[in-house]
């Protein structure tokens, strides 16, 4: 099986997105395991969000123009009624639902459950493009797979079990999933 790892400017926008399956189709992409980033800047842009939250400040601006971002991706790669801008609109909901109804004071938890998002979506806007270009793939929650501690922004990985976990893979076909993300 090839793996494949695309960071954050791989993806950073729909040029760059459809650039990625160009690449793919030059290097051949049957059984492969894509790892991608989140899309340019968004890391940044969750931590913003999270760094808002604890200073009580407006964190829902800056995440709608996140979302925003995220659509106009997807507005470059998809027709207007493509079942994505729903995913879409339903990561940032979670984000947003999240934010409202956390109770914790811990930080790093926080920041886990936000910024881990951006992978989330890029992954899911890109999984959904190559399934729409004929580039059959199957999206992947790497945190189903990628086994660690309860150490929030530092987990370190349980690599048996991680083991056990991804050997249950179908190894003749390809996936897309999230670098940067792991559950215990």
């Amino acid at each position: 099986m090839k793996i494949f790892k695309f960071g954050g400017a791989s993806v950073k926008d729909a040029e760059s997105v459809k650039n990625v399956s160009m690449v793919l189709k030059s290097q051949g992409f049957a059984k492969c395991l894509l790892v991608i980033s989140a899309m340019g800047k968004t890391t940044n842009e969750l931590e913003k969000v999270v760094e808002l939250y604890f200073k009580k400040d407006n964190y829902q601006t800056e995440i709608e123009k996140i979302k925003r971002k995220h659509i106009e991706i997807a507005n470059g790669l998809f027709p207007e009624n493509h079942a994505v801008f729903a995913e879409i609109n339903l990561f940032f909901d979670d984000i947003d639902s999240f934010l409202r109804r956390n109770k914790s004071p811990n930080y790093s938890f926080v920041y886990d459950q936000v910024v881990s998002c951006g992978e989330m979506i890029s992954t899911k806007i890109l999984s959904e493009y190559l399934n729409e270009i004929q580039f059959t793939n199957q999206w992947l929650d790497a945190r189903d797979y990628v086994k660690t501690d309860n150490s929030y922004r530092e987990g370190i990985v349980d690599w048996a079990k991680t083991e056990e976990f991804i050997s249950n893979l179908n190894k003749e076909i390809c996936y897309v999933t999230q670098g940067f993300i792991g559950f215990r």
